[in-house]
């Protein structure tokens, strides 16, 4: 390589350090580092493939960590597990104590509660292609012929059993029908009548007037012993779509779950909003409470995957379910984690779950009759691939909704010198006394930015992260849950298991690490179906912020490391759009084509659209 040209790859070097918002001296001294290590002149490492990714690795590297990251994930899964406990073990049989050698056949007593079903006569299939208009189509098989009956979204499907609703049922249900369905009035008993068993159970039980797209077809799937994977956004009701069913089927639905953190408040709801007897096992439990939740099953029984993947004993529990026809389903919720785990920070515990994830595949293996539905929000083609892949269920039924909110605004903005002067001007500005979520990259951002908004603004504000004492995390939820405080500023430990409607906006301070984790996040605001705004602060340094916190995990790897790196790098991509359309770019990112036109024309056009039109 000539003087000239070397020359002009260091310039290079530094250049794209800059761009990524490193500081320029020590980029230079990190540079001058390397090239001494491959020789005296340095051509050797300027001449290596993907040199550019090495030296921001290693800048990475040579920076001084003075941030507290949030990865301590493990800290809240401890603590939602004794929470867990805690409330489960109050309803805990007390003659359940059982040693490890208890004959596993006779430790198992599943309570069915589930109303009685009738028998049908013909099982209806549900089939569709991807396209969202043909998906809802179900096919009844009878003696090799084929009978269609479709519907539109806001017609009622009337296939399968109907409701068996007398009227002396329905006076018991009154006071709930007033308070659940949203202060609307009861339905009529000829109302309850014409619904079936599906429908039926969406109003008494979950109190809902109507499904959200997919979900009915979801269900009666489930109920026809149909494989199914359901893609749907963040907050277009994916569990609905197990825990109906699960109502409505003898016997006990397994739901495997990444982490505890995300099952404790779908635990709580089931048990204490809706009645449904739900329970949990995951491997931080003892012997004795394995036991006792094993001697009570009943309709939804939760674990953590490591509890299946690979665990012996534990599929011997299943067979011995199974055998007594006891067994109704399984639902992967999360099954992106068989590829990555949005949720995570990229640390050792990450690869303990994608693998667990991966070995799920037993189930259909050791139990191919018993329907398996997988659930995600977030997945493209390739990844959809691996999860049917994984799970043995290449033939499943594929259900997907349109990644598209059209009821969010996209925005990106500039930071100014003042970031948080500017940030609590934005606030006053635009969202005064509505309800939002600030998402910070470190713990020390959380309380830094919170302080500021109280103090400054006089923005009623609490931070949440991973690093606050349990009780402290409780009461900075409820207090936001409440509308005591308007804001919540929070890392990535915060939105798990999070459905609160009336978020106005999301506004990430940091750029995210990735295009999956900013949809999923920025994803919270508006599942009310109402307007509202998603807006990313960026300024070019950030992205040497995030370089950092990726590096800090522990266990790091070179190859996940550079993976994190080029889904950060699309997420810095994002950011600098110029006048590309933003809903376009993440629809894309999904593998869903959309035409721009439908943005600049909706309701809530991003900001590029917006100043293009």
């Amino acid at each position: 390589m000539e003087d000239h040209d070397f020359k002009l790859e260091k310039a290079r070097l530094l250049s794209l350090a800059l761009e990524f918002g490193f500081d320029e001296r020590l980029a230079k001294k990190s540079l001058d580092r390397l090239i001494s290590l491959y020789g005296d002149d340095g051509r050797d490492f300027i001449t290596v493939e993907h040199c550019g990714d090495d030296f921001l690795v290693a800048l990475a590297e040579t920076m001084e960590d003075s941030e507290d990251w949030d990865d301590d994930l493990q800290v809240v899964e401890s603590e939602a597990c004794g929470a867990l406990n805690n409330m489960l073990d109050k309803n805990a049989l007390p003659n359940t104590r059982s040693n490890s050698n208890t004959n596993v056949g006779n430790c198992i007593n599943v309570i069915d509660d589930s109303p009685k079903r009738k028998k049908q006569t013909n099982l209806m299939e549900l089939d569709s292609s991807s396209d969202e208009e043909s998906l809802d189509v179900w096919i009844s098989k009878k003696k090799g012929n084929f009978s269609t009956l479709s519907s539109r979204q806001d017609q009622s499907s009337r296939v399968g059993c109907r409701s068996s609703v007398t009227e002396g049922s329905i006076s018991g249900q009154k006071q709930f029908f007033s308070t659940s369905m949203g202060g609307n009035g009861t339905l009529s008993y000829d109302e309850l009548q014409a619904l079936d068993d599906v429908e039926l159970a969406n109003v008494v039980i979950f109190g809902n007037r109507s499904f959200r797209a997919l979900q009915r077809q979801a269900c009666k799937a489930s109920l026809a012993k149909r494989d199914c994977f359901i893609l749907m956004p963040t907050g277009g009701g994916k569990s609905l779509c197990y825990q109906l069913p699960a109502t409505l089927k003898r016997g006990v639905t397994l739901v495997i779950s990444p982490l505890l953190s995300l099952i404790q408040d779908q635990i709580v709801t089931l048990n204490l909003k809706f009645g449904i007897p739900a329970t949990f096992l995951n491997s931080q439990q003892t012997a004795s409470q394995a036991a006792a939740v094993l001697h009570e099953l009943r309709q939804l029984l939760y674990v953590t995957p490591e509890r299946v993947a690979g665990n012996q004993s534990f599929l011997e529990v299943l067979k011995c379910l199974h055998r007594k026809g006891q067994l109704a389903g399984f639902a992967v919720d999360e099954a992106h984690c068989v590829r990555f785990a949005l949720f995570l920070v990229y640390t050792t515990e990450i690869w303990v779950i994608i693998d667990d994830y991966r070995g799920l595949g037993c189930l259909k293996q050791h139990f191919p009759n018993i329907p398996v539905t997988a659930l995600t929000a977030t997945a493209t083609h390739s990844v959809r691939e691996d999860i049917l892949k994984a799970l043995r269920i290449p033939n499943a039924l594929v259900l997907k909704t349109s990644f598209d909110r059209p009821n969010l605004k996209y925005e990106v903005i500039g930071k100014a010198k003042d970031s948080l002067k500017q940030l609590g001007q934005l606030l006053q500005d635009r969202f005064k006394n509505q309800c939002g979520i600030v998402y910070c990259l470190s713990k020390n951002e959380c309380a830094e930015v919170s302080n500021f908004l109280n103090e400054k603004c006089k923005i009623k504000t609490v931070y949440y992260h991973a690093g606050l004492a349990s009780q402290q995390r409780v009461t900075v939820q409820k207090k936001w849950f409440d509308g005591e405080v308007q804001i919540v500023c929070a890392t990535i430990a915060f939105g798990m298991g999070i459905d609160k409607p009336d978020v106005r906006f999301v506004v990430h301070n940091t750029m995210s690490k990735s295009i999956e984790s900013y949809y999923q996040e920025s994803g919270r605001a508006g599942r009310d179906n109402c307007s509202a705004v998603c807006i990313a602060l960026y300024q070019k340094k950030d992205f040497s912020r995030v370089v950092c916190m990726l590096r800090n995990g522990q266990g790091c790897k070179s190859q996940s490391f550079k993976t994190a790196m080029a889904q950060a790098q699309k997420m810095r991509q994002y950011c600098e759009l110029k006048d590309e359309c933003r809903r376009k770019i993440l629809l894309e990112h999904f593998g869903e084509s959309f035409d721009r036109k439908a943005c600049k024309n909706g309701s809530n056009p991003c900001d590029n659209c917006l100043r293009t039109s």
